[in-house]
């Protein structure tokens, strides 16, 4: 029986899992490793920093079961082995994994989905003093300072306007900064401010948001984080970040309460330890175009630490979370096919599909390179998203039980 280890339990990591159990039931035992006992549903990792919480919640448990997916629910009853660990080396030339703590487990196949970190592009202070955003933690830490600094502005001891400082406009930083907006409009009320107590700032350094958009639907996003309250800076290169303030390469000094680095991710550190696995020179796995690491036969890699590059735009794919589960599919399917002496399929990535949500029921969703909607219509379409994916790794009960929590939760800012 073929050994199939699946290294991280991200989007594409679980799509893989799940699909080579089904594939391969009897001929193949399927293995996933990751750090943590659920899957991070990323998607509202924004929810989560910008939720309206009446209620006290000093460890913000109901936060992180919204997003927290454990793969018990996920591999129940799926002929797939977890194993929650933390990965200490990979030795590709003698296949094997080695976890933390000294326990070892053999390969025959292996699937590098290991996701990504933030990166800093040597900007000094961002690990020190910015705010991260990538994990439920980042986000529960957010949070927690949104509450912590208008309590402190209730009592005196923190300064009006609270100014959140956001480094990235990207599709991240633009989610966040406007449900953080519409959080703010609540905590206003409830403490007695008007709306001017709250502003959030989004830095960009170049000289537009989201180049990669369409004019039409980025002037639409623009005027929706107008209408909410949030500066755009464009052109603001950040130099320097300091606890309170960002430096611009212009020489400006922008000074806030809080600074939130959203602007770029870099692939997982891991990957440099592992010899003779091939990298680029930011880091991530090379691939063929089957997802298969160039020059292996047993080994494959998706999403976030890979680099593959569209043949139709000559661009890179970015990290959204249709991507890494699309590769997931494909990297099950070549798997089989390789182990059931058949042809591989080549992965074809759809980029004409996005959505970002602009605080509240509005959501701008392009559905098709000529088609895009926005508004409460594309909020209804993002929440068919959602409950779409719940579907897709949980039984029918489970996912509409978490779907319901998470849209209870979440429309308290709306």
């Amino acid at each position: 029986m073929k050994k199939i280890v699946i290294l991280g339990g991200g989007f594409g990591g679980i799509r893989c899992a799940l699909d080579c159990a089904k594939k391969l039931r009897g001929k193949a035992k399927v293995t996933l490793i990751d750090r943590n006992a659920y899957h991070s549903f990323t998607p509202a990792l924004y929810e989560i920093a910008s939720a309206y919480q009446p209620d006290d919640d000093p460890f913000a448990l109901e936060l992180r079961r919204a997003v927290a997916v454990p793969y018990k629910d996920i591999f129940k009853g799926k002929n797939i082995d977890f194993i929650q660990a933390e990965i200490s080396s990979v030795d590709i030339r003698v296949s094997h994994i080695v976890l933390a703590g000294g326990g070892k487990l053999d390969f025959d196949y292996a699937v590098f989905a290991l996701g990504a970190q933030a990166a800093d592009f040597d900007i000094p202070g961002v690990y020190d003093y910015a705010y991260q955003f990538k994990t439920t933690d980042d986000a529960v830490a957010l949070h927690n300072k949104l509450e912590t600094s208008f309590r402190d502005a209730v009592q005196g001891r923190m300064p009006l306007p609270i100014k959140f400082l956001i480094i990235g406009a990207g599709f991240t930083g633009i989610e966040l900064a406007a449900e953080l907006m519409m959080c703010a409009r609540k905590l206003s009320r409830r403490h007695g401010f008007n709306r001017r107590a709250f502003s959030a700032v989004l830095f960009e350094a170049g000289p537009e948001i989201l180049p990669t958009v369409k004019e039409v639907e980025r002037k639409k996003i623009m005027a929706r984080l107008t209408d909410l309250g949030v500066v755009v800076m464009t052109n603001s290169a950040v130099e320097n970040v300091l606890s309170d303030s960002v430096k611009l390469k212009t020489g400006q000094t922008v000074a806030g309460t809080a600074v939130v680095w959203t602007a770029g991710v870099q692939a997982n550190r891991l990957l440099e330890t592992v010899h003779g696995l091939p990298v680029t020179d930011k880091g991530k796995i090379m691939v063929d175009e089957n997802l298969r690491v160039q020059n292996s036969d047993k080994l494959f890699a998706l999403g976030d630490c890979v680099e593959f590059v569209d043949p139709k735009t000559q661009k890179s794919i970015p990290g959204l979370a249709y991507h890494a589960i699309d590769q997931g599919k494909i990297t099950a399917s070549n798997i089989t096919a390789v182990i059931q002496n058949r042809s591989s399929h080549a992965y074809k990535p759809h980029v004409n599909s996005w959505a970002v949500p602009i605080g509240g029921k509005f959501v701008l969703v392009q559905i098709s390179s000529s088609l895009w909607v926005s508004g409460f219509l594309g909020w209804l379409i993002r929440l068919w998203i959602d409950v779409r994916y719940f579907l897709s790794i949980l039984p029918l009960k489970k996912a509409l039980a978490l779907f319901k929590k998470d849209l209870v939760l979440f429309v308290k800012n709306d």
